[in-house]
């Protein structure tokens, strides 16, 4: 298995066309079509499956474009790694954030790191905290961004933010006027909510089952953007960071929020990576960008937590 090989098949399985494929490659059909068969010799699986408008990925073809994708980064990457802490940043630095802070932080850390470091390509996605842990430890990822990472065995911890948690909903559901809502009193309303898989869903089971109250769960959806798209409709309340309901709701004046007190919801956003590996100049180049936006977004009132205080670990 060569880099070559890997980086045919991927764009084979990006064009869906082994004929689109070898034109974008410049490569004879035939002679690609044998590199893919000899891939599926050497693994043992069939990573293709042909169709009248072109191939599709198997389910073993898809962990490989997951793997191959990476591998190819980390290989760009060498050169950075190599040079360690000297020379320009540069290469490939792979990041993913929580969806909920993506949406407010993903377009000013871009723009900061084209103007500083005009050398680092950012490749950038939003997940699950779970999803993100499984990426950092399999190094499908440079860095993440995420939330209550602080006892993670194997990984490097640095909290940057600190965010709090409000009700939002439309204004006229609400059953009486102010800013604040006791955790206790949301109730029987109608909840949008993601899984049990996400961090924001044990939050607030966990301090209901603290506090001996219960909550009515209605819907699971685990985007931000989709849970107020319900919220929106009248068909439900979500509780969801301060600074990514404030982004989805405004300009509507129909719209409501209460901050939750007793007790006060927050989370922790967290710079993580692999602990045992020393960082490349791009990568703490980029963390270094992500402490930059943070504050300028924070000083600004776009986000509207807080910047969290430094207790880096790395267990």
């Amino acid at each position: 298995m060569t880099p070559r090989q890997l980086r045919y098949f991927l764009e084979i399985a990006h064009s869906g066309s082994l004929s689109l494929a070898s034109t974008v490659l410049r490569i004879a059909q035939p002679a690609l079509s044998q590199h893919v068969a000899a891939l599926e010799s050497e693994l043992g699986v069939v990573l293709f499956e042909r169709h009248a408008k072109g191939v599709a990925l198997t389910a073993e073809g898809k962990r490989l474009q997951l793997r191959a994708t990476s591998i190819l980064d980390q290989l760009e990457s060498l050169k950075e790694d190599v040079l360690g802490l000297s020379g320009t940043p540069r290469g490939p630095v792979r990041i993913c954030m929580a969806r909920s802070l993506a949406q407010m932080l993903a377009a000013p850390l871009v723009r900061h790191v084209e103007q500083t470091y005009p050398e680092i390509r950012l490749v950038l996605s939003s997940a699950l905290s779970s999803e993100m842990r499984s990426a950092v430890e399999s190094r499908q990822l440079d860095v993440a961004l995420m939330p209550n990472a602080f006892e993670l065995p194997g990984l490097y911890c640095k909290p940057v933010y600190e965010e709090g948690f409000s009700l939002f909903g439309v204004e006229a559901m609400f059953d009486r006027l102010g800013k604040t809502i006791a955790f206790s009193a949301i109730g029987q309303r109608p909840l949008v909510a993601p899984n049990r898989d996400h961090d924001l869903r044990r939050l607030i089971e966990r301090t209901a089952l603290d506090l001996g109250c219960t909550l009515n769960v209605k819907y699971e959806i685990n985007d931000p953007v989709l849970n107020f798209a319900l919220v929106r409709d009248g068909m439900a309340f979500a509780i969801l960071p301060d600074s990514a309901g404030w982004e989805l709701m405004r300009g509507d004046p129909g719209m409501g929020v209460r901050r939750i007190v007793r007790p006060v919801l927050s989370r922790t956003q967290s710079i993580v990576r692999i602990a045992q590996s020393e960082p490349g100049r791009a990568v703490l180049a980029v963390e270094q960008g992500i402490d930059i936006v943070l504050r300028r977004l924070i000083k600004a009132k776009i986000l509207r937590g807080r910047l969290a205080p430094v207790l880096s670990a790395a267990v």
